[in-house]
């Protein structure tokens, strides 16, 4: 009761200035509205109850947020990052709830132009022409199933224009050896609507530590995007969109971390002679016909195929990290054995779906969509442990395959009750099946040394179940410019099984994770929608949360089920234009995102469980917060305007292991960027960590003590295109 009070009392507190600005609104010229496609049907941002993050392409291009996981990392309540290397342990997490697992299915779900990237080690990736993001948080188990428990991250793309001829070229420079460039041109094709778009992006660094064994470089990588479309009417009724997205990202100097002491004394050196080279392929194709009845009502068809494929190879641990367990098999005569001296990873994924969805458009009182959706995916993980000594090696290796099937039916509308009421809700009911096979292998000398004994030998395993994913609330509009709602959502993650390096005992299937998330909230805007004001609060009910262990003492990595979690906060957000110069954006979240109940989770060093009931969600800073300033202004000169622009970014503490026992304090960014820009060229220069602050973006321990990866330091660079 008294966190209800509480949470009413917040949402009173932001809303009454609110209501007085607006009484006090001037005549200035109001802004275009915020369109976006959340609820799979055009609305207004502010017409859409659920807390809702956008960025435009152009607000993106300024802060040069480069990648998907940084433009989702900038939002409150929004976390991403790595377990224990880029592009191969990725992260993400909305209002604390999200997953760390590679062997499993996402907790949030992304999506490329309608498509989504169902395999989490893909979700990492560069931003290329983009249109807007746009963030929902909270469950959307209704409009977008299963894998969206935390929330749905749609990327939209520039499509082609039929009355347009003309790009840009542009070109990026940095420290550490940064240089980017990119292409994008777009024509008409003959004068019967067609358009084709086309864009690349090119981008390499050298990464900003060292080898000090050789002096190479660490943390560089490369990374090249393509995409092109082509759009236009068949008839005056059917409308055709095709696009085809290839990325590959390479990099060639990355490591499991270095020794915390190093990190502590700002060392920028690490004692890595084989560094892991990860390789990272995402491909997708997709093709949407979209048919427009007489009533204005719309049928959509959305096909898509996609293949992604993430290899690893090298060492990547510091010299003498595994000292012990080198000592010990040394001393049984076995010469300069080196315990894993590579640790190799191979994950193929293939994914087929399609969607057809009904669309109503414009109606007076009830506006809905509904639809099917199947899905077909091949995953397939190998992974490999392999020490060496003089004369030979001892290795060990997993395959895991699983074939995925999921069907479901879905509906959601909003209902006019009268003027000021809204009714709104939605039910998807799906079914998934999969099928899983296991297999382990070593070579004799492993077997010789007993580094077989813990694993599993091979199994085979089914998993069939059906889910229902409702969603219900109420819109409130006591006067214009003010909008309230509430609602119950739900959202389901679909079960799997165990498919790294598997212990005796934890062969079969994990279960499904189900949420239901309680939120009110409000949306405003005064001052002819120069100030725009949104604020929301939560509460998160979480049961069977998939959660991976380790264990240092065999190396095996189970996911087990949390019973239950639960995740409680709310989110505020300040938009105000003071004139046609400034704009100042602010927003906070907070997220109390825990474990309630996990009395039996795996203890890091094998001894058995730890009860880690009321451990803070690792990874989950409880406070985000966000800040910037920007001015403009015509300088008179060549049509140009100039812009400058300052932003904030903050996250409280937080762990980086279920145990609670590896820390990263709180910190903040401080970025800049300022510039000249005009219809046919624009020059800039930026800052980001303008205060050169330390901090660790992945740490872990692995049982012979504690490793981590710092974060970017100072960067600063400049950029200049040509647009014609």
């Amino acid at each position: 009761m008294k966190t209800a009070i509480g949470l009413a009392a917040l949402l009173a507190g932001v809303s009454l200035p609110v209501l007085a600005l607006a009484q006090e609104a001037t005549q200035a010229t109001a802004l275009e509205p915020i369109i976006v496609t959340a609820q799979k049907r055009k609305a207004e941002s502010k017409d859409v109850p659920a807390s809702i993050a956008v960025k435009t392409g152009e607000t993106l291009s300024l802060r040069k947020t480069k990648r998907r996981e940084d433009a989702i990392a900038a939002e409150p309540n929004a976390q991403t990052g790595a377990v224990t290397a880029k592009l191969y342990t990725s992260f993400t997490a909305i209002r604390g709830v999200g997953s760390a697992l590679i062997e499993s299915d996402p907790s949030v779900g992304i999506y490329v132009d309608g498509v989504g990237i169902g395999n989490a080690q893909a979700h990492s990736g560069t931003l290329l022409d983009v249109d807007r993001i746009e963030i929902l948080r909270g469950p959307q188990g209704t409009l977008y199933g299963r894998n969206n428990i935390a929330g749905s991250v749609n990327i939209i793309s520039n499509l082609p224009d039929p009355d347009h001829t003309g790009g840009e070229i542009g070109v990026d420079f940095g420290r550490f050896g940064t240089l980017g460039t990119t292409g994008i041109f777009n024509t008409p094709i003959g004068d019967n609507g067609w358009a084709v778009r086309g864009a690349l992006s090119t981008s390499k660094t050298d990464g900003f530590l060292h080898s000090t064994v050789d002096g190479s470089d660490l943390g560089g990588g490369k990374d090249v995007h393509g995409r092109l479309s082509i759009a236009g009417g068949i008839t005056d009724n059917l409308e055709f969109l095709g696009i085809v997205d290839i990325e590959r990202q390479v990099l060639d100097g990355e490591m499991f971390g270095m020794p915390e002491a190093d990190f502590l004394k700002g060392r920028r050196g690490v004692a890595v002679d084989d560094p892991t080279r990860i390789d990272s392929d995402l491909a997708t194709a997709s093709g949407q016909m979209t048919y427009r009845l007489d009533n204005g009502d719309k049928i959509v068809s959305i096909t898509g195929f996609q293949k992604s494929a993430v290899e690893v190879g090298g060492n990547g641990f510091p010299l003498g990290y595994f000292a012990a367990y080198d000592a010990l098999f040394q001393s049984m005569g076995f010469t300069d054995f080196r315990y894993r001296a590579d640790n190799p990873f191979d994950g193929r994924y293939r994914q087929w779906s399609q969607e057809v969805r009904y669309v109503s458009e414009d109606n007076e009182r009830l506006n809905w969509v509904a639809g099917l959706y199947g899905e077909f995916s091949q995953a397939s993980r190998v992974y490999g442990a392999n020490s060496t000594f003089t004369g030979g090696e001892a290795t060990l290796s997993t395959r895991g395959d699983t074939d995925t099937v999921s069907l479901s039916a879905f509906a959601d509308g909003t209902y006019a009750l009268n003027d000021q009421w809204k009714l709104f809700g939605g039910l998807r009911v799906g079914h998934d099946r999969k099928t899983f096979d296991y297999d382990f292998n070593a070579n004799a000398t492993a077997q010789l040394l007993g580094l077989t004994g813990a694993f599993a030998p091979g199994y085979s395993a089914k998993l069939s179940e059906a889910y229902v994913t409702p969603r219900i609330g109420l819109q409130f509009e006591p006067m214009d410019g003010l909008d309230l709602y509430g609602g119950i959502s739900s959202g389901y993650k679909s079960g799997g099984f165990n498919s790294g390096f598997v212990g005796l005992g934890d062969e079969g299937a994990y279960d499904s994770e189900r949420i239901v998330s309680y939120e009110l909230g409000l949306k405003s805007a005064a001052l002819d929608d120069r100030l725009k004001v949104e604020a929301s609060i939560f509460y998160i009910d979480w049961r069977d949360q998939q959660v991976q262990g380790f264990n240092a003492l065999t190396g095996a990595t189970p996911i087990s089920n949390a019973p239950r979690s639960e995740s409680r906060g709310g989110e505020l957000s300040v938009a105000y234009d003071l004139d046609d110069h400034w704009t100042l954006t602010a927003g906070a979240g907070y997220a109390d995102a825990t474990y309630k109940d996990y009395r039996n989770a795996r203890a890091l060093n094998g001894s058995g469980t730890v009860d880690v009931s009321g451990n803070q969600q690792q990874f989950v800073s409880r406070f985000t917060a966000a800040a910037g300033v920007t001015y403009q202004w015509d300088t008179g000169w060549d049509d140009l305007v100039g812009k400058v622009g300052v932003n904030y970014r903050y996250r409280s503490s937080y762990y980086f292991d279920v145990q609670n026992t590896i820390s990263q304090k709180g910190y903040g960014l401080v970025d800049a960027y300022a510039g000249l820009e005009n219809d046919r060229y624009a020059a800039y220069v930026f800052a980001k960590n303008i205060g050169d602050v330390d901090y660790r973006i992945v740490a872990t321990d692995l049982g012979t003590g504690k490793l981590v990866s710092p974060g970017d330091p100072l960067t600063f660079g400049g950029s200049f295109k040509v647009k014609f």
